[in-house]
């Protein structure tokens, strides 16, 4: 509908707008982490993991839809072609999300792995935030729309002679919805254990949904799903498995880290114990030895001599 700022094509708003969503994600999270008091140890790592997981998930996106055009165009014109030529959301979401996991299962250490759960949480309104101005680049790029309606909802892009559901304005606005909840929960019940379960599920089941009346004509995995579809499955799945985890079990992801710092002062207490029983002399016990007053023995032939 409008995809140059300006009408420079230098300018897409696909690409601001990804961008500013992007840069209001990680802004939103520095705000979250300050007003919930998160350490600063714990801020610089998560934050910089953040970034490094967005970067990972954009080139997930880039490959994910990569690898669904192969299919379609293999599966119309029996044509083998791999080319990069979008991005698809849940391809970034997924690689992205390991990422994040498996960079606090390598790096991180102690406290600042015991709070990655909270973290985690913190980071779900972040992601839909970024996600919402991510949808608008493709409502101003003319992507990603619906198919063909003739109901009061229906718009027309640029270019086509009918009008399609908007299928993108749609989802921005669950997502705003979904995003005033969560942060809601966070900020007036002082709740972050339930954000990430009911992201997962939530969105999910919008996108299971939405995509009955979207025109995605990427190539199917699986006969008679979308290749969202069978992602958002597999997504559902792992938010109830961590709703459970959580909520029946009590189970927080890396709760019980241990902390570096007690196992090294048990290995200098055992190094300690091991020179002692070698015969190896004890500096600081001779320094005490010697600093002893003398005995009474020893002050006998003073106390003559005083006489």
């Amino acid at each position: 509908m409008y995809p140059y700022l300006f009408g420079v094509e230098r300018l897409p708003m696909y690409g601001i707008l990804l961008a500013v969503g992007l840069l209001s994600a990680v802004l939103l999270f520095k705000i979250i982490c300050n007003v919930k008091k998160v350490d600063d140890k714990t801020y610089t790592f998560y934050s910089l993991l953040a970034i490094v997981s967005i970067a990972i998930g954009i080139l997930g996106a880039a490959i994910f839809q990569a690898f669904y055009d192969m299919i379609e165009l293999y599966r119309t014109q029996k044509i083998l072609k791999f080319e990069f030529t979008g991005l698809t959301f849940m391809g970034g979401l997924i690689p992205g999300v390991l990422a994040f996991v498996l960079g606090t299962v390598i790096f991180a250490k102690g406290q600042v792995k015991r709070n990655f759960f909270e973290c985690a949480s913190y980071a779900a309104p972040c992601i839909v935030l970024g996600h919402m101005f991510g949808r608008l680049g493709c409502f101003c790029a003319g992507c990603c729309y619906g198919k063909r309606t003739d109901g009061i909802f229906g718009v027309r892009f640029p270019g086509d002679a009918y009008n399609v559901y908007p299928t993108q304005l749609f989802e921005v606005a669950f997502l705003a919805v979904l995003l005033a909840v969560m942060l809601v929960l966070l900020f007036k019940f002082k709740m972050y254990k339930p954000l990430l379960p009911i992201y997962g599920i939530s969105y999910a089941v919008y996108r299971f949904l939405i995509e009955f009346i979207r025109d995605d004509s990427r190539g199917a995995l699986i006969p008679g799903l979308t290749p969202s579809q069978f992602q958002v499955i597999i997504l559902a799945l792992a938010a109830i498995a961590l709703a459970v985890l959580v909520f029946g079990y009590n189970i927080i992801p890396f709760a019980k880290a241990i902390d570096p710092a007690p196992r090294a002062k048990k290995n200098a207490v055992a190094a300690e114990a091991s020179a002692t029983e070698t015969g190896e002399p004890d500096e600081p016990n001779q320094n005490l030895s010697n600093a002893v007053a003398p005995t009474a023995e020893e002050n006998e032939p003073t106390e003559k001599e005083n006489e």
